[in-house]
């Protein structure tokens, strides 16, 4: 570990220096040279020994043989000072220091970085919890011996070596950053993952807050975007569905992991449609504010009416829908399509009606035209009531519509007989009721006579002379 932007070197000649000028301020009386060495004359004639010594408001330690001690590292009951080459104690101040050979383990002999306080103890993590130090603005973290750490760091300040452990980390520090950690900060880093399916070197993105830790297992908020943070701290993409009440929400991809709200295009996950999944292909879906999918249901978004598959795909197009006994708002199965004027003409169950939505999804009302199997079929759809937009049943301003169909004769037969509700009517080719009316002659030659609802009354091969 190292720490960028200081720099440390010791110098022999400039040592001598500062170690010279600070003697001559030293008093005779307790001060004493030994060759190249000093020591401190107690009172008593004794060595100051395996102490310290303030003098002049300076804080100087001697060993076990009363030398002071200059340019080293002291661990003094797991306290650590560092002694400068004039025997001074620093204060307030980042040494890069060759890390010594008591500190026993793999990181002896390699130089770290090292901030000692004011009170000359070096930063160190205690009592199993991470110490981060505010330094210059930023924060810092050290382990147990004082030595900054970068790269991934656990909650118990501990440096994260091997890559693949980087879950455990709670804090990131970067060596490019100078060593100080990330705050309010996202670091989009590529780490090993073997349980990514998909790949086993992702991308991901992590959110540090300002205490320095990592987001894990919440929803957050970042620059009016809001994203989900699993238990490794990864701010998962794509779909995600809610183990209580099953529902899906969409958190984009590894770009822009952010919870996707209102419309957006998505393909769909495999546990909701496995063959869209597999084909890459692309639906529509509408999602509330919290982001949770619109599905199963008919909705309305800004004045419209639209509605979405079990899946939460946006339904397009002529379908068949059947909704619940007790909610004609909320689907009962996924919609099928119409291929065949037969599959309109055969529904019989009251909850399954016929709809049409434009291809933008918004639902049709009114009359309508549409094309099945090559043919052109009028509908009518209701303006009102509940299903809104269900295909209108029974005569409505002077036609006759089942399943939102309008019946009506055969071309080229001017008039036909079509039932409903076990009852005879008589229409024209364009499917108008013919109410009240006397022989009435169709392309065969047949008489039809009917009531004022177009309830044919007889077919006749020739005229009625009966008074209705």
């Amino acid at each position: 570990m190292k720490k960028a932007n200081f720099c440390y070197a010791v110098l022999a000649a400039s040592a001598v220096l500062a170690l010279g000028s600070a003697i001559t301020s030293f008093a005779a009386a307790g001060w004493q040279a030994l060759g190249d060495e000093w020591v401190y004359v107690q009172n008593n004639g004794e060595y100051v020994k395996d102490d310290w010594k303030q003098d002049e408001g300076k804080y100087y330690y001697f060993g076990s043989d009363g030398i002071m001690l200059r340019n080293t590292l002291l661990n003094d009951n797991e306290n650590y000072y560092y002694l400068k080459s004039s025997g001074e104690m620093i204060t307030n101040e980042w040494r890069f220091i060759q890390n010594p050979e008591w500190q026993g383990d793999d990181l002896v002999d390699e130089g770290s970085w090292y901030y000692f306080g004011s009170n000359g103890r070096a930063y160190v993590t205690k009592d199993n919890k991470a110490y981060i130090a505010d330094i210059g603005g930023k924060k810092y973290a050290f382990d147990q011996y004082g030595r900054m750490i970068t790269g991934w760091i656990t909650e118990n300040g501990e440096w994260i070596e091997e890559e693949e452990n980087w879950s455990n980390g709670m804090y990131y520090a970067d060596i490019e950053g100078g060593g100080s950690l990330v705050t309010n900060a996202w670091v989009y880093m590529t780490v090993p993952d073997d349980s990514n399916e998909d790949d086993t070197e992702p991308t991901y993105h992590f959110y540090f807050g300002s205490n320095g830790k990592k987001s894990i297992s919440t929803d957050k908020t970042i620059a009016d975007k809001k994203y989900h943070f699993d238990e490794r701290g990864v701010a998962i993409y794509g779909w995600h569905q809610d183990e209580e009440d099953q529902s899906w929400k969409f958190y984009g991809d590894y770009d822009d992991p952010s919870l996707h709200t209102a419309w957006f295009q998505a393909t769909p996950d495999a546990a909701m449609n496995q063959s869209g999944h597999d084909d890459g292909s692309t639906y529509w879906y509408y999602a509330s504010s919290n982001g949770k999918i619109a599905s199963g249901e008919f909705k309305t978004i800004d004045s419209k009416t639209y509605a979405f598959n079990l899946n939460g795909e946006l339904i397009t197009g002529l379908k068949i829908i059947t909704t619940e006994e007790d909610d004609s708002k909320a689907l009962a199965a996924n919609p099928s399509s119409v291929d065949y004027i037969a599959n309109v003409d055969e529904i019989s169950d009251p909850n399954t009606h016929v709809f049409y939505f434009n291809s933008d999804g918004s639902l049709k009302t009114g009359t309508q035209t549409v094309t099945i199997d090559g043919s052109s079929y009028t509908f009518n759809f209701k303006s009102s009531g509940s299903p809104k937009g269900m295909g209108v049943t029974g005569p409505s301003d002077g036609y006759l519509y089942r399943n939102g169909r309008r019946l009506a004769a055969e071309n080229g037969m001017k008039y036909g007989i079509v039932e409903y509700d076990d009852k005879e009517y008589v229409v024209n080719e364009s499917g108008s009721l013919q109410k009240k009316k006397k022989n009435i002659k169709d392309a065969d030659g047949y008489y039809y006579c009917t009531d004022k609802d177009g309830i044919l009354i007889h077919q006749l091969s020739d005229k009625c002379e009966e008074k209705h």
